[in-house]
């Protein structure tokens, strides 16, 4: 079994943009594993993320992730305030690190290692490739030029003036025989204050786990990061999905999200059969899976603002 399921946020995306989404989906599903996948999709201008992230208050790139991983070895981890071209990767390092740091052959210290860390407090310890890019080098003339244009106007508290589209959290999942991961990014909104952590930095928000009796629930969720940490809503959906049946899935969600503006993708696991489900209240909400060989990408968009959006497909 492969399985892998790519998002590119949950927002307001450009149309006019689309073959460059596709495609970029499509770039991202051929790869083997989900950090080569999230490098595909965080150095992309086209994703809030990593390079060509959206910018705060004071013009910075300050990205939000975490990860779940589940096989013989579970463990997960969330890293704030990143400035680094690749996330999902620099998160997994930093994790694989402290995992070193906190080792002790004998178990004889009791020190617990930590599962949430701010990057900015902890980025001198952890090895670094010298062809990182700096914090600067994150900023694409793109993003330089909405942030002079409009920095004014939202330090004079004229923030409805603003208008650029919304692309939000990526998020990825990779599912294979002997493990299940799950990892996401965000640069959150622009021109949020420093310091601000979305919901990609906050597990069982933007992404949840749960292994059950011959079940394994994923769930990845996008968009109102405030909603979605406020609901805990990845960790809602992979804690009640089990207890909702089938041909009432799209009446649960649309309660569940209905009054927010998100969207999620759901994957059900058992032992012969593999499902997704999607869906989203926001305009647009692109992504794409790939099982063994066989790919497919959803450019999805609603009919009307604010409608509920649902669908559902069979991996397995």
């Amino acid at each position: 079994m492969d399985i892998l399921v790519v998002h590119l946020g949950a927002g307001n995306h450009n149309p006019a943009s689309s073959v460059k989404y596709k495609n970029l989906l499509k770039c991202a599903l051929k790869q083997e594993g989900i950090i080569e996948a999230s490098k595909i999709l965080e150095k992309s201008e086209l994703t809030n993320t990593g390079y060509g992230s959206s910018l705060n208050l004071l013009g910075n790139v300050e990205c939000d992730v975490s990860f779940i991983e589940s096989g013989k070895e579970s463990r997960m981890g969330s890293l704030i305030g990143v400035d680094c071209a690749y996330p999902i990767k620099k998160a997994l390092q930093t994790f694989d690190y402290i995992k070193e740091v906190y080792q002790c052959p004998d178990d004889t210290h009791d020190l617990t290692a930590p599962v949430m860390l701010n990057y900015q407090s902890v980025k001198g310890m952890i090895p670094r490739n010298q062809n990182e890019l700096s914090s600067k080098q994150l900023v694409t003339k793109h993003q330089q030029r909405i942030y002079d244009l409009y920095k004014d106007v939202v330090l004079g508290g004229r923030v409805e003036e603003l208008k650029h589209e919304i692309t939000d959290t990526i998020g990825l999942i990779h599912i294979t025989e002997d493990k299940t991961t799950l990892a996401t990014s965000s640069g959150g909104n622009f021109f949020k204050l420093p310091g601000r952590i979305g919901c990609a930095g906050v597990l069982g928000a933007a992404i949840d786990f749960k292994r059950f009796n011959n079940f394994e629930i994923s769930c990845m969720c996008s968009g109102n990061g405030e909603d979605i940490i406020r609901y805990k809503l990845a960790w809602e959906i992979v804690n009640n999905i089990s207890q909702v049946p089938e041909d009432e899935y799209a009446l649960y969600f649309k309660r569940l999200i209905g009054s927010m503006y998100c969207g999620f993708i759901v994957t059900i696991k058992s032992n012969s059969t593999s499902h997704l489900l999607y869906g989203h209240t926001t305009e647009s909400f692109h992504f794409g899976f790939r099982v063994g060989e066989n790919t497919r990408v959803i450019l999805s968009h609603s009919e009307k603002q604010g409608d509920f959006t649902f669908g559902e497909y069979k991996l397995l």
